[in-house]
């Protein structure tokens, strides 16, 4: 009786501890949520310092000196804060097929895990220039060149320091595009001359964006201003003069600029205005709209079937959605005796439940089921395949990613 008694309370204590840990994943996840910006470790609204304070990575457990924390003190180094967005970025840098860099920066903004503003978008703006200039095949550029760039920008695009010492990172990182392509460097005549007047107009783009900032608007508008002097200094021709939308603005954590923004959507209600267009763009596409050789879903489907392959799906199927089972004994077995509980939000409490799971699947139709031998290379299709599928017209598109395990990452 004593031992059933001991062991009661023991559970009542775990249950009490679980529904708090419960409660602070569940404003940390909201948090996250709204603004993917917030401090990864809590989900609290970062402080930006004017003065450099010594530092610990939450993460690595590196100590430097920064300037952003939130209030509890948390700290992710460059390294850490990018990890995630750049394996993604480079991915689509080294495998992208267009000429068109706004269509390949689109892509790499779609990531879900991107921040709203950061300094991922320098090398989204570099990667994106990179390699359409690489598939546009006159200057011979390969995947050395855009690791080159890569390398440079990693030098001076750091978070926050477009407010602390005026000079947005993705400013640099077309220089070192435009560095690459002309083989500049110190001691150079017209090849360190070009580098530099491609930072200055592209400083000027974005100075004229600036209030607050805003890196999706700085993106665009710096792939505008490399892609107009591409051709005027070197002579080679990109895709341009693109209408472009955001459908960013409800995210911004220092509010948008609205109106003052050329790439504003309008009517005053950014978020509505895109949900409204989105929706729109879904009904046409599930419609059953044809053309000659098929029908226009249909294909767009086969499109990512192939091209789950390519991403490293061994196996990659339509499934109807309604033939998932999601049952309560996965999360019971995570909560009494896996070592990751609590640990991250892909496990509980902090990951969905059943119920919340279910609901969710009833929202979709259809599912792209991949298989494959290692879970982490799976995960990483599946989050590309989003992205891609986004892009194709599927916007509710959303990977619902394997975890990895194993040395090899094996599932």
């Amino acid at each position: 009786m004593i031992e059933d008694a001991g062991g009661h309370q023991k559970n009542e204590a775990r249950s009490v501890m679980q529904n708090e840990e419960a409660s602070a994943c569940t404003q940390a996840n909201e948090a996250l949520t709204q603004n993917p910006e917030h401090c990864m470790v809590c989900g609290l609204t970062l402080k930006y310092l004017t003065e450099a304070q010594e530092l610990i990575c939450s993460y690595c457990g590196k100590v430097e000196h920064g300037h952003i924390k939130c209030p509890n003190g948390h700290y992710i180094c460059e390294i850490c804060h990018n990890k995630d967005a750049m394996r993604i970025i480079e991915d689509i840098a080294f495998t992208a097929k267009a000429t068109d860099p706004f269509e390949i920066a689109g892509l790499m903004m779609s990531y879900h895990g991107l921040p709203m503003l950061g300094c991922q978008h320098a090398y989204i703006a570099s990667g994106a220039f990179m390699a359409a200039i690489k598939n546009e095949g006159s200057k011979g550029i390969t995947n050395k060149e855009i690791t080159e760039v890569f390398k440079r920008t990693e030098k001076q695009a750091h978070g926050g320091y477009c407010g602390l010492s005026g000079v947005c990172g993705i400013a640099s990182a077309i220089g070192a595009c435009f560095a690459v392509l002309t083989g500049s460097k110190c001691g150079k005549d017209e090849e360190q001359r070009l580098t530099m007047e491609a930072v200055t107009r592209v400083i000027r783009a974005i100075t004229d964006l600036t209030g607050p900032s805003c890196c999706k608007a700085y993106v665009w508008t710096s792939l505008d201003a490399a892609v107009k002097y591409l051709k005027e200094s070197i002579g080679i021709v990109l895709p341009s003069e693109r209408l472009i939308t955001c459908n960013y603005s409800g995210k911004h954590p220092h509010a948008c600029r609205e109106e003052r923004c050329p790439y504003f959507l309008g009517d005053g209600h950014p978020v509505e205005a895109a949900t409204w267009k989105v929706e729109d763009m879904c009904l046409n596409i599930n419609e059953a709209t044809t053309r000659a050789g098929g029908n226009v879903m249909e294909d767009k489907i086969d499109q990512l079937l192939k091209r789950s392959l390519e991403l490293g799906a061994e196996k990659a199927k339509v499934i109807d959605t309604n033939s998932v089972v999601v049952e309560e004994w996965v999360r019971w077995k995570c909560v009494y005796g896996c070592a990751f509980y609590g640990k991250d939000t892909y496990h509980p409490p902090c990951a969905p439940d059943a119920g919340n799971t279910k609901k969710m699947m009833k929202e979709y139709s259809k599912a792209i089921l991949l298989n494959g031998s290692k879970g982490k290379a799976l995960t990483e299709a599946a989050v590309r395949l989003e992205g891609e599928a986004y892009h194709m017209g599927f916007y509710k598109a959303f990977a619902m990613t394997a975890l990895s395990s194993g040395p090899e990452g094996a599932t």
